[in-house]
């Protein structure tokens, strides 16, 4: 392996290295989260050509968080079917539901090819969009799952290669510190959400005191547990003011809830 690495490293052409250094020096002056996915998309195109790609960002519960994630060439429709269908199904899970730290993959690596092109998320997803193969990183810090990179290729295109695997290993473990570091303080976002429209919105869905401070939590990307640190109730009890809010506003994610906010 330790010669593989080397072989790879010589292969690298000088402007490559060149354009991986400047892609690190510019990963730690990005302010923003979002402007950070989108940017790390358009820098791999130029390092690894594909066709399509997603960089996704998770909350402090594990959900997709949409107001963060980026997209690249991949229609709503597509990503739509994905994460209402198909997402539960890729085999992509296998890698960051078992990885406990920042990972590179490509999906010809998961399984044995002749397996992987019978599994129903290569007949029915891949292969109909013309995304047969896929690379990227599962980003995590201290073993939460914080976000997960994957650019895909055309049939046309073919297989990603060990150099293409490699350049991301380069990058992997700044972009989880920079990811890290962009997430803001759990319980310290201002200017989100005004005590206004908390307020209107707890006159319109009926919140109690307490659900509307669960609400201004969660908002804020406080995971459970310190929602019930702030607020000095348990874990449980936490669980079920949420699930009381998500009854009455008819949504089921933290990402559906502040979307449902922004038009309050």
């Amino acid at each position: 392996m330790g010669e593989r690495r080397i072989i790879i490293m010589a292969v690298l052409k000088e402007t490559e290295w060149s354009t991986i250094n400047r892609v690190l020096l510019e990963l730690y002056e990005i302010r923003e989260l979002n402007q950070l996915t989108e940017k790390m998309l358009k820098v791999f195109r130029m390092l690894i050509p594909y066709s399509q790609g997603y960089f996704l960002i998770y909350d402090p519960e594990g959900e997709i968080d949409l107001t963060y994630s980026s997209f690249l060439e991949m229609d709503e429709r597509t990503f739509n079917t994905y994460t209402e269908m198909y997402y539960e199904k890729d085999y992509l899970r296998l890698v960051f539901e078992l990885s406990d730290g920042t990972i590179t993959y490509r999906d010809t690596d998961i399984m044995e090819e002749s397996i992987r092109k019978k599994t129903e998320f290569y007949r029915e997803f891949l292969w109909p969009n013309n995304i047969p193969y896929g690379l990227g990183i599962v980003l995590r810090r201290e073993g939460r799952l914080l976000g997960i990179i994957n650019l895909f290729r055309s049939g046309e295109l073919g297989d990603f290669s060990d150099k293409d695997l490699y350049i991301l290993e380069v990058i992997k473990d700044h972009l989880a510190n920079r990811v890290a570091g962009l997430e803001e303080p759990a319980c310290e976002r201002s200017g989100q959400r005004t005590i206004e429209t908390l307020e209107r919105a707890a006159c319109i869905y009926g919140f109690s005191q307490r659900e509307k401070e669960v609400v201004d939590c969660l908002v804020k990307g406080c995971s459970n547990a310190l929602i019930g640190e702030e607020l000095s109730i348990s874990e449980s009890t936490v669980k079920k003011h949420i699930y009381n809010v998500y009854l009455k506003t008819d949504v089921n994610t933290r990402t559906q809830l502040r979307a449902l906010l922004d038009k309050v």
